[in-house]
């Protein structure tokens, strides 16, 4: 496995960030700083096997200083990648490599495959996932917890819960009343 070093160009665009390989002449972009940053390595290590495994000869540490002048809020950065020739790109996992990779119980990934949120197929007594599914799952953000109940927004949520009037508030308030005073009694 070798390394390669390539710079890279991240240019903020509202709500994403751009990034632009100018020596390779590639572009991704991501959601976040980090995701754009995740997004360019994924993209370099891409592209450098993929020129690999085609006979060419690419430098393991790319020029840097050759975009010129950067536009406004722009950052140059090196991405490093690590490249294996010849490395096959896998299209499954076990329930165990994506539970690893997506820091969850199996027991969680079984409940997103019966959901239907990952495509799997059963392989003898293993049931394998789709890759792309779990690194799709990986590569959206997800806030710790349960997730929010869905509800009807035709029905407000102070209109789900009955209030208790208050005629059978002080019919309540009597009731305890009268327990009370035959407690004593």
């Amino acid at each position: 496995m070798d390394r390669y070093l390539y710079e890279a160009i991240l240019t903020p665009y509202g709500d994403i960030y751009e990034v632009y390989f100018p020596e390779l002449s590639l572009y991704t972009q991501g959601t976040s700083l980090a995701d754009a940053a995740y997004m360019a390595q994924d993209l370099l290590t891409m592209d450098i096997a993929e020129r690999l495994e085609a006979g060419e000869d690419v430098p393991h540490i790319g020029s840097f200083g050759t975009a010129g002048a950067l536009p406004a809020g722009s950052i140059a950065m090196g991405i490093m990648a690590l490249v294996e020739v010849g490395c096959e790109r896998t299209e499954t996992m076990t329930v165990a490599e994506a539970a690893d990779i997506l820091n969850v119980s199996r027991a969680r990934i079984y409940t997103l495959v019966k959901d239907g949120a990952i495509r799997s197929e059963k392989v003898g007594s293993s049931r394998l996932l789709n890759a792309q599914d779990v690194m799709d799952r990986f590569n959206s953000p997800r806030n710790p917890g349960r997730p929010t109940k869905h509800r009807n927004e035709a029905t407000p949520l102070a209109a789900t819960k009955p209030k208790a009037s208050p005629e059978a508030a002080g019919a309540t308030a009597a009731k305890t009343t009268t327990t009370a005073a035959a407690l004593e009694s």
